[in-house]
């Protein structure tokens, strides 16, 4: 029988051997063939259009064809000639170009185009939506040919092993549910009724497919959903409670894995997804797996990773014109259920790049850090409040009513980007350096923020506060801790306004050390009322490392000033030590910075005792010491705890305590004393020590044996680590007591040195330790 006709019947069996097979040209395309359906030949044919399968429609070039490989088939629409020669079927000059439905974001990130600015790309699209003439063919039809496949084998198999890392449904399902509970308020960052549509229809994926199709057979908004599943079980991980991980034991599968080990196996999984398909097939799963990805590298300490995986989400988000109105998407057809998805659809990316731009802002102040977000170029509108629909197909857009719908996460993040909007007017006018031309552009930015913190709305303010929705289910999680933490934003806001200025500018100075005080009393009252689930806080660490380190630079820089704070400083800075103590083991950054702070203490209390006179002091036990006390290797001068114990005072009896409860409940305290003063410049001549400190200490050796035999003062691990190594226990002292050290001998002889020690600066320094430039300062 020959080789040559279509379709053969089957032989007669014979004794020479098996019976021929069947031998049937193959004339459809790979998915008709595939599903077993009538082909027409056309590229793409009628049943890939139909199916928005354009871009998947092929020919098998190496197909079996009559006639030596050459078969001419007679199509109404379509006459072919296939060679084993021609690797891509010809294409009929009376076929319609299809139309393209999904964004060119593949092309556009694979030759490093933006489809969303003024470049080649929108020419090109000029060029693709322009009718096509008889003599001409389709820009689109070429270039989907030409198109490099996702489909590869080694993305396939990858695909399926990242997969099978997810856990069972059961486990998954108490996750999600938990990272809901505990995170998803802060940011709302994921919409539920929208994420649990998508988990039900991952859910009902065939697993056949990830073997045959692979990720291409998954539409691009739900092949990323893994990655979003991934960051949200890690993140749930880390906030584990420790009556429930006995229930999850069975997910580790080393013997001395953590929990917090298997949340970063996991976590990575997902960012290996989104790097599996790079920028060829962004969406708007994409760049929620990248922002819960910098969330995970927060909690866990990586904050510099998060800083760049913030800028990578905003990046891809720019990429689909989330930050410009005019690049909102446009429904595709006219009917009313599709226009209020869309615009549905709007509000969730308005939303999103909203909050990413908040994270910019705020990343860049405190990490000191450049931000990605152009905030020159207007933002996008603001999502507008509405309540959470039911169904977003039926339910039209329309403001919440404050009197009698409940807030919503989503009000929660529309205010708090409200109070982080004076955060780019400080941006601005860093650039003009500490020693700005004006500086009532400061007091206007200031009064900015304390016209904003008297607007708060009801329901969130701290003070006086409104209670009807506080024991509604969709409210209670949040409300509470929202409030604090507002009233911590606004008091950092201050700081960081007058951060710049505190050493030049005695206002500046006053106002940042009153917002860092009340800071540290906002972070102590949070601690006391969060589990230890919620330790990871990234404010709970930088909030109170940041306050502790402007209240030491004021008092050890200016130990002179503003005395009424001087103990509760003291005492703060013990309170955030044993916070920092506590929270270490579910905080690596608390772990990490308690040397640090220690190290501030001894620095700090070391400036409390030079600047206090004998008679004024109330640390000091006495203005002498004993021969013994005078050798060198008595080391530096302690207080005997027995002998005179500190005092430890409590938190609503020291001085200065009114000041920062005032600051708490929102009263503003350093403006009621500060409407009168000017500003003052200081001149560097001005940053020495007052002649009552170093002057009034009798040397113990002479000037000549500290320069040029290199004697020192302090021997046997004295100095300032070895007063910031003692505990706030240590000798009987309990946990608030005031440590000092008496002042250390040869600061008289350091203020009579001539113009000729100027080079044994460094030497001096070792000997007293303290900063160099603060010997600069003391010298004539």
């Amino acid at each position: 029988m020959s080789d040559s006709i279509l379709e053969t019947e089957a032989p007669v069996p014979s004794g020479k051997g098996p019976p021929k097979k069947r031998r049937r040209v193959v004339v459809s395309c790979t998915e008709c063939h595939r599903r077993k359906q009538k082909c027409d030949r056309e590229l793409p044919c009628a049943n890939c259009r139909s199916r928005n399968r354009e871009t998947f429609c092929s020919y098998d070039p190496s197909a079996r064809t009559s006639e030596n490989g050459n078969t001419t088939i007679n199509n109404n629409s379509l006459i072919t000639k296939i060679s084993p020669s021609t690797q891509v079927p010809q294409i009929s000059a009376s076929s319609t170009p299809p139309k393209i439905t999904e964004p060119l974001s593949t092309m556009a990130a694979t030759w490093g185009y933006g489809q969303t600015g003024a470049s080649t790309i929108s020419f090109l699209k000029k060029i693709e939506t322009a009718p096509s003439f008889d003599d001409q063919s389709s820009l689109s039809t070429l270039s989907l040919a030409c198109t490099s496949r996702e489909d590869s084998f080694a993305v396939r198999e990858r695909y399926k092993d990242l997969i099978r890392h997810l856990p069972a449904k059961v486990f998954i399902d108490k996750l999600v549910a938990m990272c809901m509970r505990e995170f998803n308020w802060q940011y709302y960052f994921v919409d539920p009724d929208i994420f649990f549509a998508q988990l039900q229809e991952w859910n009902n994926l065939p697993f056949s497919i990830f073997s045959t199709e692979g990720p291409r057979g998954i539409p691009p908004g739900l092949r990323v959903f893994p990655a979003v599943l991934f960051q949200m079980i890690a993140a749930a991980l880390l906030v584990l409670p420790d009556d429930e991980e006995e229930e999850f034991v069975t997910l580790k599968y080393a013997a001395n894995m953590t929990f917090e080990d298997l949340a970063c196996d996991y976590s990575a999984s997902g960012a290996e997804i989104v790097g599996l398909f790079g920028k060829k097939g962004l969406s708007v799963t994409t760049v929620q797996a990248e922002f819960l990805r910098a969330c995970f590298l927060k909690y866990t300490a990586n904050v510099t990773e998060s800083w760049h995986m913030i800028g990578i989400a905003i990046r891809d988000a720019q990429e689909l014109g989330m930050h410009r109105d005019s690049l909102d998407p446009k429904p595709t057809e006219t009917s009313l259920e599709t226009v209020i998805e869309n615009q549905w659809l709007i509000e969730r990316r308005r939303k999103m790049y909203m909050i990413l731009a908040m994270w910019d802002i705020n990343m860049s102040l405190i990490l000191g850090r450049p931000g990605t977000v152009d905030w020159r170029h207007s933002l996008p509108s603001l999502p507008i409040d509405t309540p959470v629909p039911s169904n977003r197909s039926n339910t039209p857009i329309a403001p919440r009513n404050p009197e009698k719908d409940p807030p919503t996460p989503l009000t929660r993040c529309l205010w708090l980007h409200e109070i982080t909007l004076p955060l780019r007017d400080i941006q601005d006018l860093e650039h003009e350096g500490p020693y700005p031309r004006d500086f009532s552009k400061i007091d206007r930015v200031h009064q900015k923020i304390m016209s904003l913190h008297e607007s708060t709305p009801a329901i969130l303010r701290l003070k006086n506060p409104d209670t009807r929705w506080d024991n509604d289910p969709e409210v209670e999680g949040w409300i509470g801790g929202t409030r604090y933490y507002f009233h911590f934003i606004h008091n950092f806001t201050l700081m960081a306004l007058h951060r710049p200025y505190l050493f030049h500018r005695k206002e500046s100075r006053l106002e940042a050390l009153t917002a860092g005080l009340a800071m540290l009393e906002m972070q102590r009252s949070m601690f006391e009322g969060l589990p230890s689930t919620s330790w990871r806080n990234f404010m709970l660490f930088f909030g109170t490392f940041d306050a502790i380190v402007l209240v030491a630079s004021v008092y050890i820089l200016f130990p002179h000033e503003h005395p009424e704070h001087r103990h509760l400083s003291v005492q703060h800075i013990h309170w955030a030590i044993e916070r920092f103590a506590t929270m270490q083991h579910r905080n690596p950054l608390a772990k990490a910075a308690q040397g640090v702070l220690r190290a501030i203490l001894g620095k700090f209390t070391k400036a409390l005792a030079h600047s206090a006179s004998p008679s004024k002091s109330s640390i000091t036990p006495a203005s002498t010491r004993g021969p013994s006390d005078n050798t060198p290797a008595s080391g530096s001068a302690r207080l005997d705890a027995n002998a005179n114990p500190a005092p430890v005072w409590p938190a609503s009896s020291l001085p200065g305590a009114s000041m920062a409860k005032s600051a708490v409940e929102g009263e503003d305290v350093g403006n009621a004393r500060q409407d009168t003063l000017g500003e003052t410049w200081l001149s560097p001549s001005e940053w020495a020590f007052a002649p009552d400190g170093l002057s009034n200490i009798m040397p113990t050796f002479a000037i000549s044996d500290l320069i040029y035999n290199d004697l020192t003062a302090v021997q046997d691990g004295g100095g300032m680590m070895a007063a910031a190594e003692m505990a706030p226990s240590e000798g009987g002292r309990r946990s608030g007591s005031l440590e000092g050290t008496l002042p250390r001998s040869g600061g008289a002889a350091v203020e009579n040195c001539g113009r000729g020690y100027k080079g044994h600066i460094a030497r001096l320094s070792a000997v007293l330790d303290i900063a160099g430039e603060d010997c600069i300062f003391l010298l004539p």
